[in-house]
């Protein structure tokens, strides 16, 4: 039966919202739930995943929306900036990893180009994969998440003379022959359109167009470098790239990205599933020793030289095993490379499909390994062990975490004489606010020989600043329980966190957003002709009443099943609502229409 592509594209959004959901839910991650979908549509599975060009079409624009997107958040003087980590870190990585996976075949008998063809292909690693598990566990601003981003952007780069490379020496008869000028044509006439076309057709359709008209005009953007990319012979993604960087100075750039982050997701997605649905189940089943040996081999190797070249750069130890981890697995690119080697006969038809399978599985165990790395993270920072840069100090204060929320209060006691003593993670953050006058150094505040460092034996209070909520209650019992003289104070994601603040022996805790949503609101009402004085009475009275109801439902909360709770809790703000709007009405209306 021929199905069309409407057809397939409903098969594989189907197959998106039943799996992910549920293997997020398991705590599996978002990419090995688009693996595992793909491989329930695959011929192993329902065999309803043909892999059509029109899919494998939308699969590759997933990827190119991602490098766009990546572009859109590097400037030419960030990238500029980070010069050193991209072309010397990175080159450093990428040959360190070629030569050792090189080696390791020759001694597995492979002869030496064959060798050297599979070393340089395993050596990339997936800007797919590896992007995706940063930014669910928001590593992409901390030292070693820039590391590993600037590995994945030269990988990106030389991808493309191992894509030219490989169809020049082993040519497949339908394949095209490369050309140089109209390469470099292409990606001169790239440069010169974001330069100057492309930010005046943006201004032009913000002045004269609609939403949707800019929605189109992103997409035609995106796919139109893809096409003229792919017609030239160069990475559809490395040109995405450089249309991102060209406009990541422009003011479009956050409604560009916001515009292409759907499109961007799902595609993405859809990638991810083909990659999934191309995994030779009966192959694995009928070698699987070889397989399974071979991935084993592959991992152990790269996964070592990784740690090797982390420790070169100088990386913490805790970052070390999480860089390897994020570039451990394979690329997508190694994808293309084995297809065009098999083209081309420098591999047969099993040894490519072996390739296939060694590089799908890599990326399958990739958010199941950072999920083992997460949890002995977790067990790792509740244990005293290990060395730290904080030296003892005897500042009152102790700012755990120096994120948004952490600086707008270092600021204001370091200009008010205190200088607060900071931990945290991210050592750009420490080298940057230390120029300032901070006493910021690296180290995880749940940890009790970390706290003592710091000075928490001398200091008054210290305050949890950092924005997650299981790492603030760790810190809030280390605290507790080795420094009990010290003053707590915290910030609560929410309500229910606020009261697990409280159980924690926490009285200073302030609701994230709450103050800032309250001086809005006040301004609202100013705005819309209520005097200033009478706004501020009624923001008082409504942030009186909310911690009064608060305090009400904490014990219910305790002495309640969870329904009772929440049936309670629901009468008790339409009670609240019904007060406020007696009290309101006692106020003199002028801020209504008319009044």
């Amino acid at each position: 039966m021929h199905l069309t592509i409407l057809t397939y594209l409903m098969v594989y959004l189907a197959a998106m919202v039943l799996v992910v959901p549920l293997a997020k839910r398991l705590g599996l991650g978002v990419v090995l739930g688009y693996l595992l979908a793909g491989l329930a549509l695959g011929p192993a599975g329902l065999a309803l995943a043909q892999n059509t060009d029109d899919i494998a079409l939308l699969a590759e624009l997933g990827v190119v929306l991602m490098l766009f997107s990546i572009g859109l958040e590097l400037d030419a003087k960030k990238l500029w900036a980070m010069r050193h980590r991209v072309f010397l870190f990175g080159s450093l990585q990428v040959l360190t990893c070629a030569a050792g996976i090189a080696v390791a075949s020759l001694l597995l008998g492979l002869s030496w180009g064959l060798s050297v063809f599979i070393g340089l292909a395993l050596a990339l690693s997936s800007t797919a994969v590896a992007v995706q598990l940063m930014k669910d566990r928001n590593l992409m601003g901390t030292q070693a998440g820039q590391t590993v981003f600037s590995a994945l952007l030269l990988q990106d780069m030389v991808a493309i003379p191992l894509l030219i490379g490989i169809s020049v020496l082993a040519p497949s008869p339908d394949s095209k022959s490369f050309e140089p000028l109209w390469a470099l044509a292409a990606v001169a006439a790239l440069i010169v359109a974001g330069r100057y076309l492309i930010g005046y057709l943006l201004h032009w359709v913000a002045h004269y167009g609609s939403r949707e008209l800019f929605v189109g005009l992103a997409l035609l953007l995106v796919i139109g470098v893809m096409e003229l990319m792919t017609m030239a012979g160069v990475s559809a993604g490395l040109g995405a790239f450089i249309a991102g960087v060209l406009l990541a100075s422009s003011e479009f750039r956050h409604q560009l990205e916001a515009d292409l982050e759907p499109f961007k997701g799902l595609f993405l997605g859809l990638f991810f599933i083909t990659i999934g649905s191309a995994i030779n189940l009966p192959l694995l089943l009928q070698e699987w020793p070889l397989i399974l040996s071979l991935l084993a081999l592959f991992l152990l190797v790269k996964l070592v030289l990784l740690y090797g070249v982390a420790a070169l750069l100088k990386l913490s130890k805790p970052d070390r095993l999480g860089y390897a981890l994020l570039l451990g697995q394979g690329s997508e690119f190694a994808f293309v490379l084995a297809a065009l080697a098999t083209a081309g006969a420098l591999l047969n038809a099993t040894e490519g499909a072996m390739l296939n399978l060694v590089i799908a599985l890599s990326m399958a165990l990739s958010p199941l390994l950072m999920k083992l790395y997460d949890r002995w993270q977790c067990q790792a920072a509740q244990q005293p062990t290990g060395p730290s840069d904080v030296e003892d100090n005897d500042s009152p204060v102790i700012i755990a975490g120096f994120g948004r929320y952490g600086q707008i209060l270092g600021r204001m006691l370091l200009s008010n004489g205190v200088v607060p003593t900071v931990l945290d993670h991210d050592s750009d953050t420490i080298q940057n606010m230390r120029k300032f006058g901070f006493h910021v150094y690296y180290g995880d505040a749940s940890r009790m020989d970390v706290l003592e460092a710091a000075g928490a034996a001398k200091a008054k209070v210290l305050v949890v600043a950092v924005d997650d909520v299981d790492a603030i209650n760790r810190i809030v019992t280390a605290a507790r329980e080795h420094f009990p003289h010290l003053t707590l104070m915290a910030r609560a994601k929410d309500v229910a966190h606020l009261y697990q603040l409280r159980s924690l022996g926490v009285k200073f805790i302030e609701r994230e957003l709450f103050e800032a949503s309250l001086r809005q609101g006040r301004d609202v009402l100013t705005q819309l002709g209520l005097g200033h004085y009478e706004a501020k009475e009624l923001a008082d009275r409504f942030r009186a009443a909310n911690y009064e109801l608060i305090d009400k439902m904490q014990l219910i909360r305790q002495q309640q099943d969870e329904k009772s709770y929440l049936q309670l809790l629901k009468q008790s703000r339409e009670e609240l609502q019904r007060q406020l709007e007696r009290e309101s009405r006692e106020t003199p209306q002028r801020y209504q229409q008319g009044g």
